[in-house]
This record gives C-alpha cells, structure tokens and sequence, in this order.
C-alpha cells in the first residue's frame, strides 16, 4: 500500500463521498473542537503572561535598577558630594557599551500630608539628564504638572502615593528622616513642593517613589542610610555579553568597598519568580490540552471498529498493516492540525484584545453585582466596583506580546500529543485479521 492510498484513505475517512451519519465522525468533529477549546486558555495565557513580565520588567530594569550599577561604599569618594558622583557618571559614559550613566542617591522616608502619611523610597537623581532620557521617560505618562524639577525644593512624585497622601501639583510635601546628632537619632523633615504626579502602570512603583533633585537629597538623606552608586544603561539589557563587558571596564575605575551589579543579580528572586509562575501556569493549562487530546483516541477507536469492513477489503486486496496504521494515524494528526488551526487564531484573537475583554468581563460582573446588591436592600453607593486584575499587583494595562517560537512549539507539542493518542487504535486497525472481520459483517 502506496503512501498516496494511506493518504486517500485518511482522507475519505474524515470526508466520505456519501453524506450518511457517523457517530465516529461526529465523535472526530467533537475532539477537533475540544483541542481548539483548549488551546484557546493556553494561548492567552501565554500572551498575558509575556506581556506582564516584560511589561514589569521593563519598568524595573529602566526605571529601578538599571542595567548596571555601580555600588559606593559610603565612605567612597564619589559618595561625599553630587559633584563627585556625576563626574564618576561621567566618566562611565565613555567606556564602551555604555550608552548612559546617572548619578544617584537613595533612601528611605516617611512622606506626610494634611491627609495622612506613607512610607516612601526618595531618590535623588539629576532631573535635567535622567528625565530627558527616552528610554526613562517613555515608560512614565505624566497625569499632573511636568517630569521636572522647578527648583531644589521641588518633588515629583508617583500617582499612588499622591493618591494615598491627596496631593496634587502645588502641595506641599514633608519627608521625615532619622539621622545621628549627638549619639542619639533625631528627626530630620524636609519640606518640597509636588513639581509633577507621573505613573508608571504599576502601582507596586507608583506607591513608593518620591523624586527630589541630586543635590538635595545629599543634603536631606542620611549617608549611613543611603545608597550611592551610578546607574548605568547598556545598548541591550538583555545581552550578557555586553553586559559583562561594561561590569570589567568598571572594574578598575572603583574605588575601594565599591561593587558593580547588573540587573539580573538585583532582581534575581523577582525574575525566578516571574518564571517559575509563567512555567506553573502554561503546565496546568497543558494538561487541559492533554485531557483534550484523549479525546482523539476515544474518537478513533469508534472509527476503527466503525471502517472495520472497508480495512478489511483493502488488507484483502493487498493493503499492508503499516499502510493501514499510516492512514488511521493521518486522521489522528489532521484532528490535531484542524484544531491547532481554530484554536490558535482565536485564542490570539482573544490575546491581542485582552485589555478591552478584561474591561468587557469587568462592566458585565459589575453590573450583574450592583443589581443584586440593590435588589438585596443594600444602599447602592457603598457597592466597590471588582477588578478582574487589580492594578496594585499588576499593570494597568497589558502589554500585548506574542511570542511566535512558544506558539510553535505550542501547535507542535498538540500534533505531537495527537499523533501519540492514535497510536493504539492505529495498531488496532492494523492487527485485525482481514477474514475473521468479513465473517463478523
């Protein structure tokens, strides 16, 4: 039996001439749907998946850790002044690899208002340079007044922390320190004028940054307190070549007590978890589609018993048991393909407008929950509105990425699984004995 026959036979399996009902078909069309219904969950989920980490990370490597710092001790020279720091700053620029360097200096601060009071992680950076900066600035959208500094005394601050404290542009501000005077700790409070209210799209940022001027924040935040050190931005965070050659040109430039980290060892636990969630995830749901690949054996070991005469015929006529095999296990593989082929595109259709269909799914479970909570008695205006995603512990909005290789290897592993789940009805069909069949019908 020819390759082209085992082919016709497959396919006039799944498409017979005569239109006469067939549980077995019927049974085929139905794992068919079951694949594409599984692959619509995973398919999101990986979209969603990818799009919030890089989204995350993104903002944690532009706008937190950099993607080299440069770490000085607090006796360290370029940690006396603001002076020092940006000439070290400066200096890093002009080694390769480096497309920038910032100065900065960071602490920890009460921040209070008339409205209340909020911890805060204060980082004294220089305005002029850092907030020009496209790949810094591109990740802010500014809600209130500018991304700049008016003068020293001037703050810009997040827009989750300036909701908890009720501050808009104009406000005044204090960040409260402790510092040594006198062998014991007092109170230092500075006072600043809120410049700009920006947000990042993550709130778990947006509640703790309070941005004051370089030089303030040598004068404010406590040196025993603080952490000095440069951040650096590379041409590709992502290129650990480039990135270890930017760490060894700074070898030899630091000062004693002083180290280099590049993003990746600042934020190795985030990142691992970041991972091991996405892994977590993309399993369970590849168990949905192994559960729904069950269904193309169960669907033909009906069509086996279902085309027991005519498989009978053909190993009469001369059909061999591995052409056989071959044809039952192409109708196995085909109810994968036709699956992967609706499954796929509609779970990239969902992915790509995961953001309106949250904010769909939101109205609907929102509206449904205000209406029993009016009918129940309740007084309507205490009812607080679900978030599906609640932006304090993801992004606002989902940065929609779609990662073509773990597509294919998604539409690989379910022909695969596909192929594997035929393989015993197939060897059913090949094992029958022609004579013994044509006897039974």
């Amino acid at each position: 039996m020819t390759v082209r026959a085992s082919v016709l036979f497959a396919w006039r399996m799944l498409r017979p001439r005569n239109r006469n009902r067939s549980a077995a078909r019927r049974s085929i069309m139905g794992s068919v749907l079951c694949i594409a219904l599984s692959l619509i969950p995973m398919v999101v989920v990986l979209i969603v998946a990818d799009g919030m980490i890089q989204g995350i990370s993104s903002r944690i490597i532009e706008l937190a850790s950099y993607h080299v710092q440069v770490r000085f001790a607090p006796y360290a020279p370029q940690a006396a002044n603001a002076v020092a720091l940006q000439a070290f700053a400066a200096l890093a620029e002009r080694a390769p690899s480096v497309a920038a360097a910032y100065g900065e200096r960071q602490g920890v601060a009460l921040a209070a208002s008339s409205a209340g009071r909020s911890g805060a992680s204060v980082r004294a950076v220089d305005g002029k340079r850092l907030f020009a900066d496209e790949a810094f600035s591109q990740l802010f959208s500014v809600r209130e007044g500018a991304l700049a500094f008016a003068d020293s005394r001037c703050a810009v601050i997040g827009e989750k922390i300036a909701e908890t404290l009720e501050l808009h542009t104009g406000d005044t501000l204090r960040l409260i320190t402790m510092q040594h005077a006198g062998g014991r700790m007092v109170p230092r409070v500075a006072v600043f004028t809120v410049s700009g209210i920006v947000s990042c799209g993550y709130q778990e940022l947006d509640a703790l940054w309070v941005f004051i001027p370089l030089e303030t924040g040598f004068s404010f935040l406590p040196d025993d307190a603080s952490t000095t050190f440069v951040g650096i931005r590379s041409h590709d965070a992502f290129n650990q070549e480039e990135l270890t050659a930017v760490r060894r040109h700074m070898q030899p430039l630091l000062p004693a007590g002083s180290t280099v980290y590049s993003w990746s060892q600042l934020n190795s636990a985030q990142f691992e978890n970041f991972a091991s969630t996405k892994i977590m995830l993309l399993f369970i749901m590849f168990l949905i589609v192994l559960v729904a690949s069950v269904n193309v054996s169960s669907a033909l070991v009906m069509l086996v018993m279902e085309k027991r005469r005519e498989t009978a015929i053909l190993k009469s006529v001369g059909a061999s048991p591995a052409g056989i095999m071959l044809s039952f296990l192409l109708v196995g593989f085909l109810t994968g393909l036709f699956g992967v082929c609706i499954g796929i595109p509609l779970g990239l259709l969902c992915g790509v407008n995961i953001n309106e269909l949250l904010a769909l799914f939101e109205r609907i479970v929102n509206t449904g929950a205000l209406f029993l909570y009016s009918i129940s008695g309740a007084d309507a205006a205490s009812f607080v509105p679900m978030r599906l995603l609640d932006p304090a512990y993801y992004l606002q909005s989902i940065p929609v990425m779609i990662p073509l290789g773990e597509l294919f290897v998604i539409a690989s592993g379910t022909l695969l699984l596909s192929v594997i789940m035929s393989i015993i009805p197939s060897m059913r069909a090949a094992w029958e004995k022609p004579i013994a069949t044509l006897r039974k019908v």
